[in-house]
């Protein structure tokens, strides 16, 4: 799942719950599977657990896998078209894709540029939010931003020099300088656990007992699967949380939302990244779905956006 701050995060996470190095959930040799051992690795030498020969040792594994990661982010870069190519594949001029952020990724990624990047390093989807990275200025920023991002831990971001004002290039990293659907920002502002019941409890209409569990889960208690039932501000809180904290559940609880009539109540972002993350990106597949039928455009439009349906 898109973890909430960082894959080495749920790398540390995954060691001080007891976690071990085979429980990396990534594919070896991904951006996420480096980032998550990482972590788990800096946990393991700042928990004072080990001895000093087990020590050293995973001071020197832990260096390796930083040197490894550096290593994977310089052959995403190398393998990356230039500005310009992206520029003609697209059809609009490098100068031109200040402000056109999500635009100018989504154009990219539907005109085939990035096929071949697609083959050597996992496939991408269309990504919003909050870039929270450096800035010309030196300072952090709120800034709404469009980008691309794999399930395989990385980003491909073709507008980030306009925030760094550097020579027009597209930028490969990691997922840590972008707040997807701004959880990040959100969680600042709202409460760490979930509220007490507040109005008339809501059937879910849920007769599995492990879909109801899954929000006892999320919610840190068992009324859902006592009751069946669910309060409007709990569900609220529920399907506002990050996706890390859905976890692997996050498709049952927006079913459930959906099916009450009150899917208006997700995150677009969220949804639109499960749906990417786990079918693929396809455009025409989400106009049917709501049932749209689209002006005639060119292929490689720059002004397409599925968050405009």
């Amino acid at each position: 799942m898109r973890p909430f701050i960082s894959h080495a995060e749920q790398g540390v996470e995954a060691y001080l719950n007891g976690k071990t190095e085979a429980d990396n959930p990534h594919r070896e040799g991904s951006v996420a599977h480096i980032q998550w051992l990482s972590g788990h690795l800096f946990q393991k030498v700042d928990s004072g657990d080990l001895n000093e020969t087990d020590e050293d040792c995973a001071r020197v594994y832990h260096g390796d896998t930083v040197i490894e990661a550096r290593r994977t982010v310089s052959r995403l870069r190398l393998d990356l078209p230039d500005a310009a190519s992206v520029a003609d594949a697209i059809d609009l001029p490098v100068k031109e894709w200040d402000g056109k952020c999500f635009a100018v990724s989504v154009a990219a990624l539907e005109s085939g540029i990035l096929d071949e990047f697609q083959e050597k390093h996992g496939t991408l989807f269309p990504a919003y939010g909050i870039y929270d990275g450096p800035l010309a200025s030196g300072r952090r920023g709120m800034d709404r931003h469009g980008w691309l991002e794999s399930v395989e831990g990385h980003v491909v971001d073709p507008t980030r020099w306009c925030f760094t004002d550097e020579y027009p290039h597209l930028w490969a990293s990691t997922l840590d300088d972008y707040d997807l659907a701004g959880m990040r920002l959100r969680s600042a502002y709202r409460p760490a656990n979930a509220p007490k019941p507040d109005g008339p409890p809501i059937p879910l209409g849920i007769n599995d007992l492990r879909d109801l569990q899954a929000f006892d889960r999320v919610l840190g208690d068992n009324r859902v699967s006592r009751t069946g039932m669910i309060t409007m501000n709990r569900l609220h809180w529920l399907l506002n949380s990050p996706l890390e904290k859905l976890g692997a559940d996050a498709a049952t609880f927006i079913r459930a939302a959906d099916r009450l009539g009150m899917g208006g109540l997700i995150p677009v972002d969220t949804r639109l990244w499960l749906e990417f993350s786990q079918n693929g990106y396809d455009p025409e597949k989400l106009r049917a779905k709501r049932d749209v039928v689209p002006a005639p455009r060119p292929k490689t439009s720059a002004r397409f956006s599925p968050y405009s349906l």
